[in-house]
């Protein structure tokens, strides 16, 4: 299959772009700050027959990550009754969750005991793996919105049971929670490749900058010829 060429602006006429105003805004996502939970089952065979129905769950203490409260609820056997047989990991928001909107990355982990070797990690899949880590972002609270974010099918119940993480009738899950602030900011001066991307001429002042407008865009042939040159010679 042939490359595809590269994407080209056509600049407006130097009249368009001379009256035109031009405006150009960057949203940012930060993390603002990052927090460690962790939640310890000691005596799992008898929390699993308190706790083994379907939607039942066991909650965690309240902690603070990034000015709000947050807690673990882990369903022993499934939050829904599609996910039963599966442990579920919810990262559950406490502190107002109507008053304001919050974005928020989860990582849960199945924590190792002393001793047993650690495992391959390998993070962000569906599927279940031997160590138990996975990722999720979720937006918590604001008017409708959701509190609890997480996975419905962490692990299974029976991979659990087998697993180097239940020793001695207990486990520990730990839940890495950054929130996340989004922000918009007006750039103050529209900068030359800006209005490049927006198809439109830079009126610029500076000699290099002009040079580097003047100079033609390299075209798909072109392109194609450096690729076959680097290929048979090994340099550009």
């Amino acid at each position: 299959m042939w490359p595809s060429p590269p994407v080209s602006y056509v600049p407006l006429d130097a009249g368009a772009a001379t009256e035109a105003e031009v405006s150009v805004s960057t949203v940012a996502a930060t993390a603002v700050a990052t927090g460690h939970l962790m939640l310890k089952l000691e005596g799992y065979s008898r929390l699993k027959a308190r706790h083994g129905g379907n939607g039942s769950y066991i909650e965690s203490s309240a902690s603070k990550v990034g000015g709000h409260t947050w807690t673990i609820r882990c369903y022993l056997n499934g939050s829904k009754k599609e996910d039963a047989g599966f442990v579920s990991l919810f990262l559950h928001l406490c502190s107002d969750p109507d008053a304001a909107v919050v974005l928020a990355e989860c990582e849960f982990a199945l924590v190792r005991h002393q001793g047993t070797p650690p495992a391959y990690a390998h993070q962000g899949k569906p599927s279940t793996t031997s160590h138990g880590l996975r990722s999720d972002t979720g937006v918590y609270g604001g008017q409708g919105g959701t509190c609890s974010w997480g996975l419905s099918r962490f692990i299974s119940v029976e991979e659990l049971e087998r697993s180097m993480f239940l020793r001695d009738d207990c486990f520990a899950v730990r839940c890495t929670v950054t929130v996340v602030r989004e922000q918009t900011v007006k750039e103050k001066a529209v900068q030359p490749h800006d209005l490049a991307r927006l198809g439109m001429l830079c009126k610029c002042d500076d000699d290099l900058c002009k040079r580097h407008h003047d100079r033609p865009a390299e075209t798909f042939l072109e392109r194609f010829a450096k690729l076959c040159h680097y290929i048979c010679r090994g340099t550009v």
